[in-house]
Order: structure tokens, then C-alpha cells, then sequence
């Protein structure tokens, strides 16, 4: 029997077989989306204001990047229109799971962290504001940048696509057995434009 412990540290718990197996359940994932079943694409956005504080001035968009494999958006219906003083205001959660836990970490899906793009490996992890080579290391997101996510359907309908932005509305939670990650998301009343760019400011991808 084995003895009763836990794991000696990070490099024995990423040497796990459910760790290890992370990146071959991401493969299969991806067997949904090459079906059609993933037609909601979920992004990391980083934007930038000109102002003081988050949401003041002009905006830019200083780093998207999309979570692959396609991850699984479920209860979009349980967001509602609700009439309020300054307008209609969407309320509500949007839960996305099937995130990979082999790609991603808490700080990726907190913001905290822009990940290495998936499609180049060699590419490292770096806080926004700093440069790939990540020369300058933040440790958290200070104003004026803000972090949110943005839902947008795959093209099969409107085109261009309605571009939704969301905010986390309780820490991410990992599924060991599952090889996944979770999310609830709450909707923000100020989307992107079809474009993909702020519509408080001009669009300045530079990441």
C-alpha cells in the first residue's frame, strides 16, 4: 500500500497521469469543434485606457488571446435584459468549461498573466504592459488596464459576429479529473464593436 502523503511538490504534480493526460483530452476537445459543436469562441482581452482609471478616457485593446481548444459555453439563455434607469442592462452568469488545464493557469484566466499564443510554443507567458521578452514583470494588472472576456459566435450566423464582453464573476475552479477548467461570467454593458474594437476608443492591438 502506498504511503499516505501528499505530492512531494509542482514538478510531481505536473508529472501526475491526470496532468499528463491533459493534452491528449485537449486533442479529443478539438474533435468538437472540427463537428460544429463549439460555435461560440471565447477570448482574453486586455485593454488600456487614457484615463486615470479603468474606463475613463479612450480605450485600446492591448492583448486578445482566444482560448483553444474551443472551450464549451453553456446557460447563455440564463442572461436577461433588465429595463433599468440608464437603459436596458444584461443580467445574469454564462458558464464556460472545457478550458484546458494543461495550457492555461488560475493567473491566465484571472488576467493576471497574458498567455504564450498556442499556436507559437515559443512564445512566453509576460503581465501586460511588458514586452514578450517580458523585461518588466507586474505581478498583478494595475490601472488604468482592465481584463475581461469576450464571447463571439464562430461565423456560421451574423457576420459580422455580436461581440459580447464579460467579466469573472467568481474565482475559476479546476477540474483535476475532468483535465479542465471552469468559469462563470457575468456580462458588462459596454461590448466590443463587430470589429473587435473598443468602442470608447480606437482599436491598437500591439501584443
Amino acid at each position: 500500500m502506498p504511503r499516505v502523503r501528499p505530492l512531494s511538490g509542482p514538478d510531481a504534480a505536473r508529472g501526475t497521469l491526470a496532468q499528463r493526460l491533459t493534452r491528449r483530452v485537449d486533442r479529443v476537445r478539438q474533435l468538437a469543434t472540427k463537428f460544429g459543436a463549439r460555435a461560440r469562441r471565447v477570448y482574453l482581452v486586455w485593454v488600456e485606457s487614457t484615463g486615470e482609471t479603468v474606463g475613463s478616457g479612450y480605450e485600446s485593446v492591448r492583448a486578445r488571446r482566444e482560448l483553444l481548444p474551443t472551450p464549451r459555453v453553456t446557460d447563455a439563455t440564463a442572461i436577461t435584459r433588465r429595463p433599468m434607469t440608464v437603459g436596458v442592462v444584461p443580467d445574469g452568469s454564462v458558464r464556460v468549461d472545457q478550458i484546458s488545464a494543461g495550457w492555461y493557469t488560475e493567473d491566465h484566466l484571472r488576467g493576471i498573466v497574458i498567455p504564450e499564443d498556442y499556436g507559437n510554443p515559443c512564445e512566453r507567458p509576460h503581465y501586460p504592459g511588458t514586452t514578450v521578452a517580458g523585461t518588466i514583470v507586474r505581478p498583478r494588472v494595475a490601472d488604468p488596464i482592465a481584463f475581461f472576456y469576450e464571447i463571439v459566435e464562430d461565423g456560421r450566423g451574423d457576420d459580422p459576429p455580436i461581440r459580447r464582453r464579460y467579466k469573472l464573476g467568481a474565482t475559476p475552479w479546476r477540474n483535476e479529473t475532468g483535465a479542465q477548467w471552469g468559469i462563470m461570467l457575468e456580462p458588462m454593458s459596454s461590448d466590443l464593436d463587430r470589429a473587435g474594437n473598443s468602442t470608447l476608443g480606437v482599436d491598437d492591438v500591439n501584443d
